[in-house]
């Protein structure tokens, strides 16, 4: 993956041998040097990965300590709405004042045990005599989680073995090739680090952005920070933030973990809601504004609405075609810490459940893996004999199996032939299937989904009638799953 050669080059080039002496035997207060010893660790061990992150001119400063941070003039200024891009080194035209980071820090868990700015921004002696976005790591070089890896090395690894260390290239390329429809759609929020920490974050409008400077930002994405999401984007480096784990820990998370109150991401709302949605998961995971309602479905044909990203929206029963049953949910979606509960138990931040963690003290090791693979096994098998109907209807009603489906997915070109039931049914279809879980995040609206796409399709009368055989369910799933990656590509051509 292109990260982990970005990491080896990095490593390559990191260090001249002198100056990294002094970087590994600091301690982890003002100046550098890990908790701990180094081997990847929690104690650390990717100390050459940060040097690598400095220019060449701050490899040739030395440590100050934090105080020399707080000066008036500088990261100690008076209170602040919110951070511009020239904050944040990036030179643009619109100036201001930097916020109070220094203050801030001093509560933090890092500021009381004296984890100080050089220890994520570098030595500061050139930076204090002579302040340029030149000679101390900040935007964009801040927000790489090489920068927390120095001391957290095995949280480090863990999320580097997720699907957030990873990128989606094709939004961020079509933010280079056509900034202007970025505006409409902001998939490149929720698809770059980059971008969710330097501007959605910090209060910016994306939609305001000039062009070029949405260019700028793709291309910084692309060329030096491949990440969909790192440690700053959950993670406030500089500020208790009062948004607590579900355990009660304050870790300077930027949003809830916990979170009710739908509306702003319910049908119909727009991405500069839905990407700002109060949810430490779902102001990405969540299903972009996808609306079940009859007018929605005659005027959107081209592809399903709901992205893969509906997961929240399965969790708290709302997006689907469920004949006025909002809200249909399990005990998941009341659960202490929501989507942290089951995903990031012990904190492991591969976001992977694991059952003896994740579905404790509700579940057994042993439980919970029996519920989960009986209740795939049922979402199989109804998915594929809903697919089925609809293949069937398509076939005896214009000799194509696939004409049910969006015109992206290979549907009929003329969508107005394709009555109200179908556009019903496949909304569900596609919702249950997107959300990846096999109906777990919300087992109880799935079925109800499942059950009102049948009740459309049975108005349709004999030739929407189920399979009388259905295939193994290796075939089944085999037969869902193209579906999922098809319209995962409908996304990708549809996104300007």
């Amino acid at each position: 993956m292109k990260h982990k050669i970005i990491k080896y080059l990095l490593a390559a080039f990191a260090i001249i041998p002198g100056l990294a002496a002094t970087l590994f035997i600091q301690n982890c207060g003002g100046a550098g040097g890990p908790i701990g010893g180094g081997g990847g660790g929690e104690g650390g061990g990717y100390e050459q990965e940060f040097w690598a992150l400095l220019s060449d001119e701050q490899k040739t400063a030395t440590y100050v300590g934090s105080e020399a941070c707080s000066n008036d003039a500088c990261h100690d200024a008076g209170a602040r709405s919110s951070l511009t891009l020239a904050d944040l080194g990036r030179g643009s035209s619109r100036g201001g004042r930097h916020s109070s980071h220094y203050q801030d820090w001093l509560v933090t868990k890092h500021g009381q045990n004296n984890v100080g700015c050089e220890r994520c921004h570098g030595p500061g002696s050139k930076h204090v005599a002579s302040p340029s976005k030149t000679n101390i790591l900040t935007f964009p070089g801040a927000i790489s989680s090489y920068v927390c890896a120095q001391c957290h090395g095995k949280t480090f690894e863990e999320w580097e073995a997720s699907a957030h260390s990873e990128l989606v290239e094709t939004p961020i390329n079509s933010a280079i090739s056509n900034p202007s429809g970025q505006k409409n759609t902001w998939c490149i929020v929720c698809h770059s680090a980059l971008v969710r920490t330097s501007i959605s974050e910090k209060g910016i409008d994306f939609s305001t952005l000039p062009n070029e400077e949405i260019v700028e930002l793709a291309k910084t994405t692309l060329d030096n920070f491949p990440y969909t999401a790192t440690c700053v984007v959950c993670h406030d480096p500089h500020r208790v933030t009062g948004n607590l784990t579900w355990e009660g820990k304050e870790v300077q998370l930027r949003h809830l973990v916990f979170n009710t109150d739908t509306s702003q991401i319910g049908p119909g709302t727009k991405p500069p809601q839905f990407t700002q949605f109060n949810h430490i998961c779902a102001e990405c995971h969540n299903g972009r504004g996808t609306d079940p309602s009859d007018t929605a479905l005659q005027q959107n044909t081209t592809r399903p609405s709901m992205h893969d990203s509906n997961q929240f929206n399965m969790l708290m029963g709302i997006g689907g075609v469920d004949n006025g049953n909002v809200g249909e949910v399990t005990a998941h979606a009341t659960a202490p810490g929501q989507c942290s509960h089951c995903h990031m138990g012990d904190s492991r931040h591969t976001f992977t459940v694991s059952y003896d963690t994740g579905c404790a003290p509700c579940h057994t090791a042993a439980d919970a893996a029996a519920r989960a693979s009986a209740l795939k096994d049922e979402m199989i098998y109804k998915t594929y004999a809903l697919k089925t109907r609809l293949e069937n209807w398509a076939q005896a009603t214009f000799g194509d199996s696939n004409a049910w489906e969006y015109t992206a997915n290979g549907g009929y070109s003329d969508q107005s032939q394709i009555p109200i039931e179908v556009k019903r049914a496949r909304h569900n279809y596609y919702f249950i299937i997107r959300d990846a879980s096999w109906a777990i995040h919300n087992s109880a609206y799935a079925r109800l989904l499942i059950i009102v796409a049948n009740e459309n399709m049975d108005a349709l009368g004999p030739k929407a009638s189920a399979s009388k055989k259905m295939p193994s369910k290796d075939a089944m799933l085999r037969s869902i799953l193209e579906d999922v990656a098809k319209a995962r590509r409908a996304d990708e051509i549809d996104r300007d």
